[in-house]
Formats: C-alpha cells, structure tokens, sequence
C-alpha cells in the first residue's frame, strides 16, 4: 500500500497552494471517479487535497446574465438548482440521466470535469494504456 498525505483545504488559496501543479496531487471533492480509480491502483497520488468545505459550492447568476456553477456542486444540486431547470434544460437532464441518484448526490461538477476516462483499458493496469502512462501503447487498438 502506497502512503497518501491528506489535507482538509481550509481556504481556496491553501488547496492550490498544497496541490501546487504538482503532477502526484489530486484534488478531492466528492470522490466517486477518483477514489474508484485509487482502489483500482490506476491513481497514486502521494497527496489529496480535499477541497469539500471550501465555499465552492453555489450556483449564481452573474451580472452578465450568465451563470457560474461552483466546483464543489453536487450533481444532484445542479440538476435541481431552478437558475439551470429555467435556462439550461438540457444541462438539468443531462446530469439527471449520467448517474445513479446515489452517485449524483456524491459527485461533483468540478470531479465530471476532470474524472479520466471510463475504457476497460485503462483501468487494467496489466494492458497498455496511452492515457495512463503516455507512450506505452494503446491495447483497445487491437481489443
């Protein structure tokens, strides 16, 4: 078992500090791709930066009419929130047809938009996979 270092952010400017760009940090909100992925042995991060209790979590018209949607939005909360039932439908659905109502309820905006890909192979740590490691070949070519 690989030893991870854990930091519970308590300021926006601690969790990018802590991650730093750094290639083995993961941030860690909901964790329904990345803690998946950990178990599976594809991540290794040597630290997670859990952002949950930073005030990443609104949804909010901007004075241009649009509409910002925090990192840490539960799916579940996005998908209900009544800014995007009225003026973005599709998004509203979308999201209630991606996942279970348990994972929703777990998963992130910000995690959809990072988590890594969802191929058989790349989560076979015993096939060559370009998205894991770049370079070492891609076994779905052949299948």
């Amino acid at each position: 078992m690989k030893p991870v270092s854990y930091l519970r952010a308590s300021s926006v400017e601690e969790a990018a500090s802590a991650h730093g760009g750094r290639t083995e940090a993961r941030y860690l909100g909901g964790g329904t791709n990345l803690v998946d992925l950990m178990k599976l042995g594809v991540e290794r991060p040597e630290v997670l930066v859990d952002i949950t209790r930073l005030p990443l979590d609104g949804v909010r018209e901007q004075p241009d009419g649009s509409v910002r949607v925090g990192a840490t939005v539960r799916n579940s909360d996005l998908a209900a929130h009544p800014l995007v039932r009225e003026r973005y439908p599709v998004v509203s659905q979308a999201v209630l047809s991606g996942a279970s109502g348990q994972l929703r309820n777990m998963a992130t905006t910000g995690g959809n938009l990072l988590q890594r890909t969802r191929c058989a192979y790349f989560q076979d740590l015993a096939k060559a996979c370009n998205k894991r490691v770049p370079g070492s070949g891609c076994a779905a070519v052949d299948g």
